[in-house]
């Protein structure tokens, strides 16, 4: 007879509830989800990711994080109009969530007229001597096709990336990634294996734009947000290239990917004063393409969030 005296925790008994029916219902969503998408021509798919996200994703649980990352990041904006980006984002979200279906067909590598690729002389000197290097980007547009467009360009890759809670479908999102080339690092205790990458001879793939746990708090958008400073501390350490990869949609299925100049790391007092750069550098490119701004997780502290709202 089981023991009723110690009953199981609230949080313990909603992770039970996870494992057997939310993980398993998610996954069989995407699945489904982009077997459809591969019964139409990316630009298609991508079309209908967009339709269906841009009306279902203001009513999601993440919607309050859309609307509040929104408020904080374009103040000078009315209601109105930032409801308007928010529908906008949802269904860049959508089509990028169908363009998985075909990330074969949009890499560098298979199609490159879905893929334009602008360099910069100074980050092509880098590229053309094969040196190692460190690639920043952001959750922009469809921010996997910056590992697509630096292999694309001959360079061995290792990116970081922040594996999904639900594992079943951080499963099905790294089998569809292996298309483009690289290898695939977890974000936990990443430091070390980085290192041992970059002397090997490969460049590494950061997307540092989000919350980190561990970060630093520093301005963004003029409010401080938790930040990672590792790119920084790494080309500090290695003395190697920082150069940022900016990922902008064109139009359904189709993109551009712009090589920036290496930024001067050596002029920088510290890791600090780079990741201040890195992040002034990522709200010029939210201010410019806000509606394709990743945008569906807390980035501020709560605290943030509830001063914006009593305002």
């Amino acid at each position: 007879m089981a023991d009723t005296r110690y009953p199981p925790r609230p949080r313990r008994r909603r992770r039970r509830l996870a494992r057997l029916i939310v993980w398993p219902a998610e996954a069989m969503f995407l699945l489904l989800f982009w077997r459809l998408a591969a019964c139409l021509s990316p630009a298609r798919a991508s079309a209908a990711g967009a339709w269906l996200f841009g009306r279902i994703g203001p009513h999601l649980g993440k919607q309050r994080f859309v609307a509040g990352n929104l408020a904080l990041a374009f103040p000078d904006r009315s209601q109105a109009r930032r409801d308007a980006l928010a529908r906008q984002v949802w269904a860049n979200f959508g089509a990028v969530l169908a363009e998985y279906a075909h990330l074969r067909r949009l890499s560098a590598h298979q199609r490159r007229q879905r893929l334009e690729l602008h360099v910069d002389p100074r980050a092509r000197a880098v590229l053309q001597a094969a040196r190692p290097a460190i690639y920043v980007s952001a959750h922009m547009a469809n921010w996997e096709l910056a590992a697509a467009a630096i292999t694309a360009a001959g360079v061995p890759l290792s990116v970081v990336y922040a594996p999904q809670g639900n594992p079943l479908v951080n499963r099905l999102l790294q089998a569809r990634r292996r298309v483009m080339g690289c290898r695939f690092i977890p974000k936990q205790q990443a430091l070390r294996r980085l290192l041992r990458e970059l002397r090997d001879g490969r460049s590494i793939g950061i997307l540092p734009d989000q919350r980190v746990d561990a970060g630093r708090p520093l301005p963004f958008f003029g409010h401080r947000a938790q930040t990672t400073t590792s790119p920084a501390l790494l080309a500090l350490r290695t003395g190697l290239p920082l150069i940022p990869v900016q990922i902008e949609r064109m139009g359904h299925a189709r993109y551009r990917a712009t090589f920036h100049a290496p930024l001067r790391v050596g002029e920088a007092a510290d890791a600090e004063a780079i990741t201040l750069r890195l992040n002034s550098l990522f709200e010029d490119w939210i201010r410019r393409r806000p509606e394709q701004w990743l945008c569906m997780r807390r980035r501020w502290p709560p605290a943030t969030y509830r001063l914006v709202a009593e305002s």
